[in-house]
């Protein structure tokens, strides 16, 4: 069971073995929980109770004169207004007799402890004890003092008289339980003695006001100090008894264990505000405090230490160790960059957890962006050192977007504004952070239109592929071509992949467009059997694993009636290294299908020897950056070598991306390069341009399906290779 839930279930655990009802009121006095205690007491269920007013739970009540007590007088509408402890009882009438019931009713504090403003009603927690029992032995004993003896010691709450001077006269049994201090011990000390020294003064206070007849009762939450030294949770219900002519005599007190109901008060609170799994502030907390934090800036500009920073942050590919190491191991690494990022900030800082691996720095008294720049790259350089989870060193990064304010804008705007330069930094590479400015705004909302539109366009399939030509280097046959999508926007016209791809693809849109570009493409080949080549497309690793591409593919071929081995698909060398197990599967079966598989943009990515001996990938295209610096006689032309040296001992097949000059086609050539395609071939065209026109001599690329034989490799024209995208060369 997760903790969250662990911890839910240990609060209602906690609260439904309380003896005495409990009821939560928002400041609304609305009910918003109650314990089965109090549903017992009050003879509704919790589903009855929730949403109802907490005056009305207790029908028509009286009070022990038998006046009608209206809502206004109920105690925790008066707790509610006054913010003070209210308690009365109550009689409740039942079918043929009337029961009496201990209300007491505490109002809850603000977030933090910090009081409420003035005039601001509070949520109200009141417990309900059934007294009936002590009530009618309370009468009997009006008539009879033997009566009032039992009553006094058989009580199940901790009953006192405490003579003038504080000294205790009389205890009961339950208060002698209660404290762990015999009856004899008690009668020998004064309640001073007993009181925890930080509540001493309250105590003291309550008796002083009673003697001088300002309160008729006072009730006070005090810590008593038990027989073994530990202190005791108790709510001191207390009044002055007088004698017939007016003097004072003693003072009674009933007394509560309340330990329970504060741990589960406690517990609620942490529900309400702290994040289950790292202790740290949640959104709520987190806004309240910088709403303060923003006030208390806005109500005195001129300070020197008044600026407001935020930090929002979050863990760099974060869902690969949940993939990979589990959720398990994903949580202890969270907890552990919460532990560092707590350490790192000064105490009048705050650091909390929004959820998943998404965090949020309010750093006040800033003078500078400068400072706070500083204060964030100290924490991020303690979050980066490395870290043991379970078996595994993680080395975790994180990017971040940093906003200075002068308590100008609004809790949730400043955030947004944090939020907003963090997509900035992890647009820009991530493992950075990057302050906000004003036109990140502009561009947040020109994204957030563009999405709005893609979402139109991919419903209507307002798009289009082009086809660019891939040809054998020596001789300028053609093999294959790639497929590339255009949005057909329209207001803005033709719009190359670079403009929507990256936004479609964080808006989860990918998978719906890559199978209209799949189908577009097979389409392409049973439209025009004159070509005998392959068609290529660049799926997303978004595409592959969880969207159960191998799926998509096989339904498509199926329905166009197009072979497998006309089909080729392009992923780059990081989606293959990042693919966790069901990715790796997805793509064992369309290599079974015999669907050609190639690495894209080769070389760009991280440990690119690794990815390709990672997945069952025929080729690979050598990424445009290369290809600009052939003929440098330098680095560019020995790493080209090397790779296609590489391509050659693997047995597998190569393309140079983006040839757009005989220069270039020549050095490819001489390093060893057997494919390419680039504008001196030919640029992307729509399929209208392309019909009709007589077709080059055609060759398949690629490799032929499992369990058939692959072709020799003697020539290259007879060699299968393939490569197709949604992308394609610049300016394409």
């Amino acid at each position: 069971m997760p903790l969250g839930l662990r911890t839910a279930a240990l609060t209602d655990q906690v609260l439904d073995t309380l003896q005495e009802g409990v009821v939560l009121s928002d400041a609304a006095g609305l009910v918003a929980d109650a314990n089965a205690a109090a549903c017992r007491i009050l003879r509704r269920t919790r589903e009855d109770l929730l949403g109802v007013p907490v005056t009305e739970a207790t029908a028509s009540p009286v009070d022990v004169s038998g006046r009608p007590v209206s809502a206004r007088e109920h105690p925790a509408a008066r707790a509610s207004v006054t913010g003070r402890t209210t308690a009365a009882v109550l009689g409740v009438a039942r079918t043929n007799k009337r029961i009496w019931l201990h209300v007491s009713s505490s109002p809850l504090p603000g977030v933090d402890g910090i009081p409420l403003p003035r005039g601001s009603r509070h949520p109200v927690m009141t417990t309900f004890v059934d007294i009936t029992a002590q009530m009618l032995q309370r009468q009997s004993l009006q008539s009879s003092e033997e009566r009032f003896r039992r009553t006094f010691q058989d009580a199940p709450i901790g009953m006192c008289l405490l003579g003038l001077d504080g000294r205790f006269q009389q205890v009961n049994r339950a208060l002698t339980t209660m404290v762990g201090w015999s009856s004899d011990e008690l009668v020998a000390t004064t309640a001073d003695a007993l009181t925890h020294p930080d509540d001493l003064d309250d105590a003291r206070e309550s008796r002083r006001a009673l003697r001088a007849g300002e309160v008729a009762s006072v009730q006070v939450d005090q810590r008593f100090r038990t027989a073994g030294g530990e202190p005791v949770w108790t709510r001191l219900t207390m009044s002055l008894v007088h004698a017939r002519d007016g003097e004072p005599l003693h003072y009674v007190g009933q007394v509560e264990d309340v330990s329970e109901v504060r741990r589960a008060h406690a517990m609620l609170e942490q529900r309400a505000l702290y994040d289950h799994l790292t202790g740290l502030a949640n959104r709520s907390l987190l806004l309240d405090r910088l709403t303060r934090a923003l006030a208390d800036r806005a109500m005195d500009p001129a300070t020197d230490r008044g600026l407001v920073a935020v930090v929002y942050m979050d863990l760099d590919h974060f869902k690969r160790i949940n993939d990979s190491l589990g959720h398990d191991a994903g949580d202890r690494l969270l907890q552990e960059v919460a532990a560092r990022m707590t350490t790192s900030v000064r105490p009048c800082d705050t650091v909390a957890r929004l959820g998943g691996d998404e965090f949020v720095l309010v750093l006040e008294q800033i003078t500078s962006v400068s400072e706070a720049g500083q204060v964030l790259q100290r924490v991020i350089d303690e979050i980066q050192q490395p870290v043991v989870v379970g078996e595994h060193d993680v080395v975790p990064s994180v990017s971040a977007g940093l906003t200075v304010s002068d308590g100008s804008r609004t809790a949730e705007q400043v955030l947004g504004d944090a939020d907003t330069a963090l997509y900035v930094a992890k647009d820009h590479g991530r493992s950075r952070w990057e302050v906000y400015d004003e036109s990140y705004r502009q561009r947040a909302l020109h994204r957030l239109s563009v999405e709005s539109e893609l979402r139109v366009a991919v419903a209507r399939e307002d798009f289009e592929l082009h086809y660019q030509p891939i040809v054998d280097l020596r001789s300028g046959a053609l093999v294959a071509y790639e497929a590339l999508v255009r949005w057909r926007h329209p207001e803005r016209g033709l719009l190359l992949p670079a403009e929507f791809i990256d936004i479609c693809e964080e808006s989860h849109l990918l998978p719906v467009l890559g199978r209209w570009v799949l189908r577009e493409a097979c389409g392409f080949v049973a439209r025009h059997p004159e070509f005998t080549g392959q068609v290529f497309v660049n799926v997303s690793p978004r595409q592959i694993g969880a969207a159960d591409l191998s799926r998509v593919v096989g339904d498509v071929l199926e329905q166009t009636g197009v072979g497998a081995h006309r089909l080729g698909l392009e992923i780059t060398e990081t989606g293959v290294l990042q693919a966790a197990g069901s990715a790796r599967a997805d793509l064992e079966r369309l290599a079974d299908l015999g669907v050609t598989l190639v690495l894209d943009d080769f070389g760009t990515g991280y440990s690119a020897l690794s990815s390709v001996l990672a997945a069952p990938v025929t080729g690979l295209k050598l990424d445009r950056s290369f290809t600009a610096r052939l003929g440098d006689g330098g680095a560019g032309d020995r790493i080209s070598v090397a790779i296609a040296a590489l391509v050659d001992s693997l047995d597998s097949y190569g393309v140079v991306e983006g040839i757009e000059t005989e220069a270039a086609r020549t050095h490819a050539v001489a390093h060893g390069w057997t494919h390419g395609q680039g504008w001196l071939f030919g640029r992307p065209a729509p399929e209208q341009q392309i019909y009709g026109t007589p077709a080059p001599e055609q060759q398949p690329l690629g490799r032929a399906p499992r369990g058939q034989q692959p072709l020799g490799r003697a020539a290259p024209e007879q060699q299968l290779l393939g490569a197709v995208g949604a992308d394609g060369a610049p300016g394409a």
